[in-house]
């Protein structure tokens, strides 16, 4: 690869996002003779698709924008949410068959409550 070329494609592409590979590779094969020996897909793939993408906006996996990460904050109340965890998971344990387990995890809703609570949420 060369570094004369990589430096006049971002330069122009800075310049003019909406410059044609074709004029690039027309510069570049001014610039640098053994450019002439590629052909037009491979000079894309070696220069102006390499200073998009490091131009471009960095994105997580499989193309979509990164969510950002729930971290605990300093209100969060940790063991208060572990407990209400904890609670959660003896009430569930403790119901005797399914028609008492159906009714507790139905009422899942006052645990969030309570775990918002607790992380300082609501």
């Amino acid at each position: 690869m060369s570094e004369k070329v990589m430096n006049m494609v971002q330069e122009e592409i800075r310049k003019n996002p909406k410059v044609t590979t074709q004029e690039l590779w027309e510069r570049a094969k001014k610039l640098d003779r053994s450019i002439a020996s590629l052909n037009a897909r491979q000079f894309n793939a070696r220069y102006p698709l390499q200073v998009k993408r490091s131009m471009a906006p960095r994105r997580g996996r499989g193309g979509r924008p990164r969510k950002p990460r729930v971290a605990a904050t300093p209100t969060t109340d940790r063991a208060g949410v572990r407990s209400v965890l904890v609670q959660f998971a003896k009430d569930v344990a403790a119901a005797e068959g399914k028609a008492q387990m159906i009714e507790v995890i139905g009422g899942v809703d006052k645990y969030v409550e309570r775990v918002l609570k607790a992380a300082g949420s609501a």
